[in-house]
C-alpha cells in the first residue's frame, strides 16, 4: 500500500525515488555530450524544480534558459490549444538543445516544443522529462531521457500542479479531489 501525504494523496513517486533517478539521468546526459556544448531549455512551469535538480546532476558548464507554454491555463484538462507565454531567448542554432519536461502526456506540448526549437536549427534535440505517461507512443515521440513511467492517474508534486497548486511537493502523488 502506498504511503499518504499530509494532503491525503497516495505517494506515488517518493523523493528518494525521484533524486535517484535524476542523478542517474544526469550522469547520463554528461557522459552523452562530453564537452560539446549543450543547451537546456526548460518547459515553464512544471519543469523548474525537476531541472533545478537535473542541471545540478549535470557536471559540466550549461546554457539555460526557459520557454513557457500553455495548454491548460488554470484548469485541470487540457485545452487542446497549445500558445507560447515566453519564448527562449539563447540563440541554439548548431547547438545541442535538451527539453525539459515535466511530464510528456498527450503528446501535444512535446509535438509543439519539437517543431518550434526544430525551426531553429539546433544540432540535436532531445527530450528529458521526469514522467511519460504509459499511453504515450515512445516511437512517435522519443524521450531519450525519462524518470518514471505512469498510468493515467492525474499527479501533483515536484513541479506537477492541480489548478497551480501542489507544485511545491518533493514527491510525486497521485492527486484525490
Amino acid at each position: 500500500m502506498r504511503q499518504q501525504n499530509k494532503y491525503n494523496q497516495k505517494v506515488l513517486i517518493s523523493q528518494e525515488q525521484i533524486q535517484e533517478s535524476v542523478h542517474a539521468m544526469g550522469e547520463r546526459i554528461a557522459a552523452d555530450y562530453g564537452d560539446d556544448p549543450l543547451t537546456i531549455i526548460g518547459c515553464l512551469k512544471g519543469s523548474f524544480i525537476f531541472m533545478a535538480d537535473l542541471v545540478r546532476a549535470i557536471p559540466r558548464p550549461l546554457h539555460i534558459d526557459f520557454i513557457e507554454v500553455s495548454s491548460y491555463g488554470n484548469e485541470l484538462s487540457s485545452s487542446g490549444n497549445v500558445r507560447i507565454v515566453k519564448d527562449f531567448k539563447h540563440p541554439v542554432q548548431d547547438s545541442h538543445v535538451l527539453i525539459v519536461e515535466d511530464i510528456v502526456d498527450t503528446g501535444l506540448t512535446f509535438d509543439f516544443l519539437f517543431e518550434h526549437i526544430r525551426l531553429k536549427k539546433p544540432t540535436s534535440l532531445e527530450i528529458a522529462a521526469l514522467l511519460v505517461r504509459s499511453t504515450v507512443d515512445l516511437k512517435k515521440r522519443p524521450v531519450k531521457y525519462h524518470g518514471f513511467t505512469i498510468g493515467e492517474e492525474y499527479v501533483v508534486g515536484y513541479g506537477l500542479d492541480a489548478a497551480g497548486l501542489y507544485r511545491n511537493l518533493n514527491h510525486v502523488a497521485v492527486f484525490e479531489q
